[in-house]
Order: C-alpha cells, then sequence, then structure tokens
C-alpha cells in the first residue's frame, strides 16, 4: 500500500612546513560547496591540463593531480615539492519528454569545486610521497517536471526531482623509479560519500509497497576506501607508456528519511496522517577501473596522447540496496508488518569502454596549447534510465592553454560533453512512469590548475 525510500545513497612528513600546507590544501577542498548540475563521472581529467587533451593521464609524468587520478606511476616524476590545486564549475542543460512532459528541462547553472594534490620527493632517495584531497564522482542532477499518474492514479504534481551523489577521496601516495625507464606508484584513499534525494520515489521490490509512490526527502553520509596502482615506462625519449588500475569502493552511508503519501493515502481513501520519518541505511558501490595509454613526442612542437579505459559499472551499479528502520507511521507498519524493511532501486548498468586522445603544442617557452576529444560508451540501459541518472553523455571535444612563470604554472581548459538523447521503451523501473519517455542532456565545464613549485 505505500511505497517508499531512498535512493541514490598524512602522506610521508618531511618537516613541519609540508605538515601545514597539507592540512590548509584540505581544509580549503571542503571549504568548497559543490553545485554542478547534471552528470559528471570525471573520466576526462582533474587537472585543466588532462582535460584539455581530452582526458589522457595514464602516460603522463611529473603532475601531481594526473598521478592521484591516473596513475600513480606519475608520481616518481616530480623533482621538487610541487601543490597543484584545481577548480571545476559545470553547467548542464537537457530536457526530458514522457505522457506527462513534453518540454520539461534540467535547470543547469554552475557552481565550482575546488580541490588538490601536493607530491614531495622523498630526500634524495628515488621515492616520492603525495596527499590530495580529489572528487572520486560527482552526480547531481536538478529537474522541474510533472510528476506522472502512476498506480491508482497517484501523482504530486508539479515539482522538483534533485538527487545528488557524491565521493570525495582523501588520499596518501608512494612512488619510486627504477632506473631511467621504469616507475611504480600506488595510493590509498578514504572516500566520503553523500546522498540525497528530494523527488518522488517508487518502491521496487517490497512485496506490499512495490508499484507504489510516496514524496521523500532522503540523506545519508558515510565512508569506503579504495586504491590504486601503476607502473609507466619510457623506452626513448620520446615515448612513454602506461598502465593503471583503481579497486571498486563500497560506501557504507546512514542517515534519514521523511516523506509524505497524501496523495496515495487520498487515492485509497485513507484520513490518517500520511507523513512518515525513517532511519537509513544505503550501500554504494563504486567500480574499479583499468587504463593503459602513452605519450609521444612527435616532433619538438607537437606531443600527441593516446588512452584507452575500461570502468566495470556492471559489477558496481547493479541495484542500489537500501534499508529503513524505526519507521513511524501506523498505516505503512501495519501493511509491511514491521517498522523496518528493504527495498532496493535497479540500476542494471553495463561496462563502459573510453578512448581518450588529445595532443600539446607549444607557442613559446612559456606557453603552451592543447586540444582533445573523447568518447565513452553509454553505460546505462535504457530500461532503467531516468533523468535523475542520466550519466549517458559520449562524445567529448575540450581546448585549452597552460602558461608558466617563475615557480608558477596556471592551466585553464573548456570542455563540452556534446549532446546525447536516449529514448526508454519499456522501462524496469515500476508503474510504467518513465516509459515511453525520451531524455536530452548536455554539459559544459571550465577547469582552472594552478601548480607552485617549492
Amino acid at each position: 500500500m505505500s511505497r517508499f525510500v531512498g535512493i541514490f545513497a598524512s602522506a610521508t612528513r618531511t618537516n613541519q612546513r609540508t605538515a601545514r600546507l597539507i592540512f590548509y590544501v584540505s581544509l580549503f577542498v571542503f571549504s568548497g560547496k559543490l553545485l554542478a548540475q547534471g552528470s559528471a563521472a570525471l573520466g576526462n581529467g582533474l587537472s585543466a591540463a588532462a582535460t584539455a587533451r581530452g582526458g589522457a593521464v595514464v602516460a603522463e609524468h611529473g603532475s601531481p593531480l594526473d598521478a592521484v587520478q591516473g596513475n600513480p606511476a606519475g608520481l616518481a616524476g616530480v623533482s621538487t615539492r610541487e601543490l597543484d590545486i584545481s577548480a571545476i564549475g559545470l553547467v548542464a542543460g537537457g530536457s526530458f519528454q514522457n505522457s506527462a512532459n513534453q518540454t520539461a528541462g534540467l535547470h543547469g547553472i554552475a557552481g565550482a569545486l575546488p580541490y588538490g594534490a601536493f607530491v614531495t620527493p622523498l630526500g634524495k632517495s628515488r621515492w616520492s610521497a603525495s596527499a590530495a584531497v580529489t572528487p572520486d564522482l560527482l552526480m547531481r542532477a536538478n529537474w522541474h517536471y510533472v510528476d506522472p499518474a502512476g498506480l491508482d492514479g497517484v501523482t504530486y504534481g508539479d515539482r522538483a526531482h534533485e538527487t545528488e551523489i557524491i565521493a570525495i577521496r582523501s588520499s596518501l601516495g608512494l612512488a619510486r623509479t627504477f632506473g631511467s625507464k621504469w616507475s611504480a606508484g600506488a595510493t590509498l584513499g578514504i572516500v566520503y560519500n553523500q546522498n540525497d534525494l528530494h523527488a518522488p520515489y517508487i518502491f521496487q521490490q517490497e512485496p506490499h509497497l512495490a508499484g507504489l509512490k510516496v514524496l521523500l526527502d532522503l540523506t545519508t553520509r558515510g565512508y569506503g576506501w579504495n586504491g590504486a596502482a601503476g607502473v609507466e615506462w619510457q623506452p626513448t625519449s620520446a615515448l612513454r607508456t602506461g598502465l593503471a588500475w583503481k579497486s571498486g569502493t563500497t560506501l557504507s552511508t546512514t542517515g534519514n528519511a521523511s516523506g509524505s503519501a497524501y496523495a496515495l493515502f487520498a487515492a485509497l481513501g485513507i484520513s490518517s496522517d500520511p507523513t512518515f520519518t525513517y532511519r537509513v541505511h544505503v550501500e554504494n558501490h563504486l567500480p574499479q577501473a583499468f587504463g593503459g595509454g602513452l605519450t609521444w613526442q612527435a616532433h619538438h612542437h607537437l606531443a600527441l596522447s593516446l588512452e584507452g579505459d575500461l570502468t566495470a559499472w556492471g559489477q558496481a551499479f547493479q541495484q542500489l540496496p537500501i534499508h529503513l528502520t524505526e519507521g513511524s507511521n501506523v498505516v505503512i507498519n501495519s501493511v509491511v508488518g514491521s517498522n523496518n524493511f528493504h527495498d532496493a532501486v535497479p540500476l542494471h548498468w553495463h561496462n563502459q569502454g573510453a578512448v581518450h586522445s588529445g595532443f600539446e603544442v607549444p607557442l613559446t617557452e612559456s606557453v603552451k596549447l592543447r586540444g582533445g576529444y573523447s568518447w565513452a560508451s553509454d553505460p546505462v540501459p535504457s530500461s532503467t534510465l531516468m533523468p535523475m541518472t542520466a550519466a549517458i553523455m559520449q562524445s567529448a571535444i575540450a581546448a585549452g592553454s597552460g602558461w608558466r612563470h617563475g615557480r608558477w604554472t596556471c592551466d585553464a581548459a573548456y570542455q563540452a560533453q556534446l549532446p546525447t538523447t536516449q529514448s526508454v521503451g519499456h522501462s524496469s523501473i515500476l508503474a510504467g512512469e518513465y516509459s515511453n519517455s525520451k531524455l536530452r542532456i548536455w554539459t559544459q565545464s571550465v577547469l582552472v590548475t594552478t601548480r607552485f613549485n617549492f
């Protein structure tokens, strides 16, 4: 009878000055409020230079952010203390059509999220260490459309549909060179996860509630951990190759859910108080990923980058399990037979392959131009596609530049994830509300990265 709940749930210190620096970087990163709209799996680079190259990072050597995100072996290329501070701002747009909406839109104005990485050589040894705070996953959607009538004609009218999944990683890393051609490295990170949902919710698997819809506000917070490792090989001065792996992440989060079943109760002729509260446990799984690539100095005025990645969404995003306890609504408890139950949102994502390509051209000794293109397969099946899980962008183009002066380097990049349209025939989401729908989405982002050598 009712349905409910939720979804999308010190590096090695060489001296006191380094320790303070790491602390201030972390403090700065967490002071930022994420406002980015739309969907961004961050597969096209955390640094502005990497983004401008189409996201190629696995064979890069000496960039703190590229190494922390793409291949820890690149940390070994840092010969002095280096601090990268970067920020991303993103704007998204899109449209959604179904039986109740012809031109519903994605509200996509942007904000910014700062993050950073610090790397230092360990004395005169072949070792380097890192400390970083970086985003692992940023997915946010802010749609506004008419809630279509579900079972028993239940609808909650014209309203916002908002969801957000954030995973921020604090990591430590070590890397070492092995002669002039080889390097290897690894990082270990603690991941903070935040999940928010503010939208009508259709219960999916609880047998007494499946297909019923309530209005839900859900918030959970928690932690997990992951690791990454990689190697680089430079057979000649003009060619460098890299292989990298990142483990999966299990994020266990807890929080609260509240809401109302007023439209459902009205349709069923129930006059009791429709509001409810629960304690919630949500478990998110982020996928492991593999990457391989190369950089080639084709000419002293041209460097080329090429990379292929595989992200195992098919192992991680099959469903989103939710456990609700301490339910407060007497009617719902009586229907379920308990004040706690399990539900799960079907996802059934596919593994995702991606190709990143880019170039870099020096204009002067201190100025560089970059450009790139990336393509990724669509991991989201149409059967479970909803506006709030629309990570469907495939092609992206990017351009940028870099400027160096003394100990400072500043890079900027612009990226456009080109518009992608996907249609749904028969939806696996219960009640049929997303069957015969169509979704179109695009994003534009700007990144700025500043590096200081100590």
